[in-house]
């Protein structure tokens, strides 16, 4: 019996060991978007961009492109970032930036909105 207890106590330590390891696959899963709102129009040019973070992933994915990703001019940003916010300065124009939650087994979709930043009335 002391035996079956033992190995019974080894199988059940090993499952709660793995756990800690197993990367949960993000291929359908996207993130909320927080802020700036879609199509916001701002003179302000340092612009606070927020997401929710996602349970499964360890990392995010922010890109910005002018204008948008179907017609892209120019890519002004693409990093990974572990934290759920970023504050960038961005040039007057009209932009499209996206998140994705990432893992080291899998990425998430891409989750889109519009801004466009206005020249300042100097």
């Amino acid at each position: 019996m002391k035996r079956f207890l033992a190995v019974l106590f080894l199988i059940s330590g090993s499952f709660v060991a793995c756990s800690e390891f197993i990367e949960y696959p993000l291929e359908k899963k996207s993130v909320n978007l927080i802020a700036p709102m879609d199509s916001l129009s701002t003179q302000d040019e340092v612009v606070s961009f927020f997401w929710e973070r996602h349970e499964d992933a360890d990392k995010y994915r922010l890109q910005v492109a002018t204008p948008n990703f179907d017609a892209i001019q120019k890519i002004v940003i693409d990093t990974v970032t572990t934290v759920d916010h970023l504050n960038l300065t961005v040039k007057p124009g009209s932009y499209t930036w996206r998140v994705r939650p990432e893992n080291s087994g899998s990425v998430g979709l891409f989750t889109s909105r519009q801004l466009t930043i206005l020249p300042s009335a100097k």
